[in-house]
C-alpha cells in the first residue's frame, strides 16, 4: 500500500510540475527567476557533512520563514557546537538572505524537488539526525526518507491555514501519512494547534510556543548611519517619510491611487517603495514613471535632481533600513488576495505605526495582535487615503503609535529560547 501512494505520488508531482513548466520557462527567460535555484533542485546533490558530530538539517521557505529560523540557530550553535548546519531554502530571495543573515550554517543549498528518486540520494548523502522545518513546507518524500534513515523532524514556528486545513482534511488518508512523521510539533498559538488535532496529529506531539518572528531583533544603526542614509535618498529632517514594503503586483498601482489626493497637501511627503520580488523592479519604476509624480530609483541616485518625492528602492536587503527612517508604514501582500500578508511585526518593532489590508490570511494572529495593540491598522484600500491624511495631518499621532509597537515587541520576546528548549532533545540525543 505505501509503495502504490509513493507511486501516485511521484506521477501526481511529475503532472503538476508539466503544468507549471511554461510558467517556470517564462519568468526564467523573461525574469530570470528559478535561474540558479531550479536545476539545483532537480540535480538534488546536496553537500557532504564536513562533521562526525550530528547533522542539522533546518529547511526555510522563504525570506520571512528564514528571518524567523535566525532567531534559533544560535541557540542551536551554542549547544551543539561541532553539529553540521545545513540550511535550505526554496526561493532564491530565501537563499540570498540565508546566507546574509545565519552566519552559524555550514552550508546552503536549494531543498531537492520531492521526487523519491532525488530526495533518496540527496538525504542519503547528507544523512541528517534531525530536519527542522519552519512554519510549514511538508513533503511526503522528504520525511519518509529522513525518517527511514533514522533522523528526526520537528517542525517550529508552525503554523496552517484555514485553505491548507481544508486541503489536508480532504486528502485526509495523505494528510495523516504525512503528519505522523513528524515528531513535534511547535506551533505559534492555540488556534494552529487545534487546527492540527482536526487533521490527527495527537496532543503529545503538539506544544504552543509563540511567534520566532518575534525575537527577530530590530537593526540598530547609529545616529550617523541614518543621518547619511536619509542624506544618500534625499531626506530632510523634516520631511515625512512613508514607506510602501514587500509589494505585490497590482498594489503598488492601487497604493499611488491612493496617495494622489494627499501629494499636494504635503510638500514634505517622501514615499519609499520596496517591491518583494527583485524581478518586478523595472515593471515599478515604468508604473511610476506612468503615474507622472517625480521619483528616483535607489540604482541611479547619482541622477537625482532633488525634487522627487518617490524612491523607487531597486535593491534587496535594505527594507528594515527603510522602515528605521519611516514616520509610518504600508506592508504588501495584504490589498490582492492570494498571498496572506508578510511582516507586519517588522516596522511595528521599531516604533513605526503599520498599515496593511484585508487579505491577511497567513497573519492572523499577528495581524489581530498588532491591532489590539494599537501599532497596527488592518483597513480596505478605499479607506486608505482617509487614514494616511489622519495620520499625516497629526504627527504626533504616528509617535504615539509607535510607542505602543515597541511596547508590544517587549512583552512577547522569548520565543526563540522557549523553542529550543522544546526541540533540544532530538539534536544532542544522535
Amino acid at each position: 500500500m505505501k509503495f502504490l501512494l509513493s507511486l501516485v505520488y511521484d506521477c501526481a508531482l511529475f503532472v503538476l510540475m508539466l503544468g507549471f513548466f511554461p510558467r517556470l520557462l517564462w519568468q526564467t527567460v523573461r525574469h530570470g527567476k528559478y535561474r540558479k535555484s531550479f536545476l539545483s533542485r532537480l540535480q538534488g546533490k546536496g553537500p557532504c557533512p564536513t562533521s562526525k558530530r550530528g547533522v542539522i538539517w533546518l529547511h526555510a521557505v522563504s525570506v520571512g520563514e528564514v528571518k524567523a529560523l535566525s532567531t534559533l540557530t544560535p541557540h542551536i550553535r551554542k549547544t551543539c557546537p561541532g553539529a553540521f548546519l545545513l540550511v535550505s531554502t526554496v526561493t532564491e530571495t530565501g537563499q540570498d538572505e540565508a546566507k546574509r543573515l545565519i552566519k552559524e550554517a555550514d552550508a546552503f543549498c536549494y531543498l531537492p524537488l520531492d521526487f523519491s528518486w532525488i530526495v533518496r540520494r540527496f538525504v542519503k548523502r547528507l544523512n541528517p539526525d534531525l530536519l527542522i522545518l519552519v512554519e510549514g513546507d511538508f513533503w511526503l518524500n522528504l520525511l519518509k526518507e529522513v525518517k527511514k534513515g533514522g533522523g528526526s523532524v520537528v517542525l517550529v514556528n508552525g503554523k496552517i491555514s484555514e485553505k491548507s486545513l481544508k486541503r489536508y482534511l480532504f486528502l485526509k488518508s495523505f494528510g495523516q501519512e504525512l503528519f505522523q512523521k513528524v515528531d513535534l510539533f511547535c506551533v505559534q498559538s492555540e488556534e494552529y494547534m487545534k487546527r492540527f488535532l482536526k487533521l490527527g496529529v495527537t496532543p503529545e506531539k503538539l506544544t504552543v510556543i509563540g511567534n520566532l518572528k518575534y525575537d527577530i531583533p530590530a537593526p540598530e544603526p547609529t545616529d550617523a548611519e541614518l543621518a547619511e542614509w536619509r542624506e544618500k535618498l534625499g531626506i530632510e529632517p523634516s520631511d515625512l517619510v512613508l514607506t510602501m514594503g514587500s509589494t505585490h503586483e497590482q498594489e503598488e498601482e492601487l497604493l499611488l491611487n491612493a496617495l494622489k489626493p494627499i501629494w499636494n497637501k504635503y510638500d514634505n511627503l517622501k514615499l519609499l517603495v520596496v517591491p518583494r520580488h527583485p524581478e518586478r523592479f523595472r515593471t515599478v519604476e515604468k508604473l511610476i514613471e506612468d503615474e507622472g509624480t517625480q521619483f528616483a530609483c535607489y540604482s541611479a541616485l547619482s541622477k537625482r535632481k532633488g525634487n522627487e518625492k518617490i524612491i523607487l528602492i531597486d535593491e534587496m536587503g535594505v527594507l528594515p533600513k527603510c522602515y528605521r527612517i519611516s514616520n509610518l508604514s504600508i506592508v504588501g501582500g495584504s490589498f490582492v488576495e492570494g498571498i496572506g500578508g508578510h511582516d507586519i511585526f517588522e516596522p511595528a518593532k521599531m516604533g513605526i505605526p503599520v498599515l496593511f489590508g484585508p487579505h491577511m490570511h497567513k497573519q492572523v494572529e499577528l495581524s489581530q495582535n498588532l491591532i489590539q495593540s494599537g501599532v497596527g491598522k488592518q483597513i480596505p484600500i478605499d479607506e486608505l487615503t482617509a487614514i494616511l491624511e489622519k495620520y499625516l495631518s497629526h504627527p504626533s499621532s504616528m509617535k504615539e503609535d509607535g510607542e505602543k509597537g515597541k511596547q508590544f515587541a517587549q512583552k512577547v520576546m522569548g520565543s526563540a529560547f522557549r523553542t529550543w528548549k522544546a526541540i533540544e532533545r532530538y539534536a544532542t540525543s544522535s
